[in-house]
């Protein structure tokens, strides 16, 4: 990693000393509360780009957002809307202007009403690194989601969520374009507390299907990706003696998938009985420090529509000593399998990150983050390892 420049240093100077004083909760807007930040950020990167022909550079950052947040007995809405800007000192052709939006509803859960749930609108125009496909890709994603949960008596709910998700890509440097459509739809019931009043168990239907068009090869492919039943448990799984404050929930399933009509894939690629699981353990150890362990294993699909069966493990550790002052930590591996390709590729990648966040006054904050990246691949592009630090400074009126 290279040394800062004068300019870094100057932008860091300017960023930590920006003026603030303490100013009063944000204004408030439809029985919510609104609040107005600016983020200014440097970052010194070891590569560029997701592949191993990348090299490092010094990226600037300003984000002005606008986020909205209400509570009431009904529904929980928050919002956020941002214009990230990225600025690289050598690589202008990643230079970004980008639109982030997210709206979501949660209708509180408990004891009393019947019907519970989320929803969520998300839409993000600009550039984002695609770590599956190797390249930074000017995007465009528009997707909406929904769950509810329904209960028919005391101890059995039925379940049902559907999403749906648009996503058109350009490659920064030529490599492709694709415009790509997901829907998803789930159902099922879910039985509470059947085990000893502390364990649940739900079994649910879900169907998934794509289609992707490829812009600069004219190749189009209709996948039926996920297909078949997902078991669960949830609730206090382990001795509630020993961990008495345990939040889980572990999920299997078997998904039935084929590729159709993709120009990469092996001619034998029919359907295919695939394993899945979600897992995630959520344990608060004391007041100051939670605990999160979670593991997937599914079938995702690249932005140039390749299939890859993922298996993930996460620890993460969130310790916050006193109110001004928070850490986080986490360690990761992932393998990358991809399954239908004609030439054999698997990535064993391993990520670690760490962060510290100080809040100087009431409404500015200060944020040191580190993020490493190793990818071993039997394919040269995805062989490289990679490291982030980033310097940030917050401002909330």
């Amino acid at each position: 990693m290279k040394p800062l420049s004068l300019t870094s240093l100057a932008l860091i100077g300017a960023a930590l000393l920006t003026p603030a004083t303490h100013l009063l909760a944000g204004p408030r807007f439809a029985g919510g509360d609104v609040t107005v930040q600016g983020t200014v950020s440097i970052t010194e990167s070891s590569r560029v780009s997701p592949n191993s022909n990348a090299g490092s550079d010094t990226i600037y950052g300003f984000t002005p957002a606008i986020s909205y947040t209400r509570e009431s007995n009904r529904m929980n809405l928050e919002g956020s809307l941002s214009f990230p800007v990225r600025r690289y000192d050598n690589n202008d052709s990643l230079d970004s202007d980008s639109i982030s939006f997210n709206l979501g509803g949660e209708i509180p859960f408990g004891a009393g009403p019947k019907l519970s749930g989320n929803w969520g609108v998300n839409y993000f125009d600009g550039v984002r690194e695609s770590f599956l496909t190797n390249q930074n890709l000017d995007s465009e994603t528009f997707s909406v989601s929904a769950y509810a949960d329904y209960l028919l008596q005391r101890r059995l709910s039925f379940r049902t969520r559907a999403s749906y998700n648009d996503r058109s890509n350009d490659g920064v440097f030529g490599s492709f374009s694709s415009a790509n459509t997901t829907t998803l739809f789930a159902a099922g019931l879910h039985a509470r507390e059947l085990i000893r009043g502390r364990i649940g168990m739900y079994a649910e239907y879900q169907i998934q299907e794509r289609k992707t068009d490829f812009i600069t090869i004219g190749d189009e492919a209709v996948d039926d990706t996920d297909d078949g039943l997902n078991f669960g448990i949830t609730g206090q799984i382990l001795p509630e003696r020993l961990f008495p404050k345990l939040d889980a929930d572990l999920s299997f399933g078997f998904t039935s998938t084929s590729v159709n009509d993709r120009v990469n894939s092996r001619p034998d690629s029919g359907n295919s009985n695939r394993l899945t699981l979600n897992g995630k353990l959520g344990y608060p150890m004391n007041a100051k420090t939670n605990v999160a362990l979670t593991y997937n294993r599914n079938l995702e699909v690249t932005d140039d529509d390749r299939t890859v069966e993922r298996s993930q493990v996460n620890l993460a550790v969130d310790y916050t000593p006193q109110p001004k002052l928070g850490f986080v930590a986490s360690i990761g591996m992932s393998s990358n399998d991809y399954i239908y390709d004609v030439d054999s590729r698997n990535d064993d990648v391993f990520t670690a990150t760490f962060s510290t966040r100080y809040s100087i006054r009431s409404n500015w904050s200060a944020n040191l983050s580190y993020n490493y990246r190793d990818s071993s691949s039997n394919q040269a592009i995805s062989d490289y390892d990679s490291s982030q630090i980033t310097l940030s400074t917050t401002v909330s009126y």
